[in-house]
């Protein structure tokens, strides 16, 4: 079956799927990190990043971009358009550029807080 759908309402289907999923994600900032606000989910996994200075917003490649990409069938381009108003909307972000990353930390903050010990040898 092939159904056709205009560009505002794949838009708002997607947003709905991200606001279900995502809309709740909690904003924490970590003492290590000062320049970046990280969105996590209830189990402290970091889903998103955002760092202001750059207006850099890193978005988790395998729990939500790339799940945008494969349920959609969507390619970047309207991904990245697509969050740009999902962000803008939900979390009052303007100016903002989506971008997916591999938030691939086991332990979410704790893991960024070890990371940083080791590398700067605290």
């Amino acid at each position: 079956m092939n159904i056709q759908v205009n560009k505002h309402q794949l838009e708002r289907v997607v947003i709905k799927w991200l606001n279900n999923h995502f809309g709740n994600l909690t904003q924490k900032k970590h003492k290590y990190y000062p320049d970046s606000v990280f969105y996590v989910n209830s189990n402290d996994k970091v889903m998103m990043e955002y760092n202001p200075e750059y207006e850099n917003f890193y978005i988790d490649y395998n729990h939500i971009w790339g799940k945008v990409e494969s349920l959609f069938h969507l390619n970047y381009h309207v991904i990245h358009s697509i969050m740009k108003v999902w962000l803008k909307e939900t979390y009052k972000l303007e100016g903002v550029r989506p971008m997916d990353n591999d938030f691939n930390w086991p332990d979410g903050l704790i893991w960024l807080e070890e990371t940083y010990k080791l590398k700067n040898r605290i």
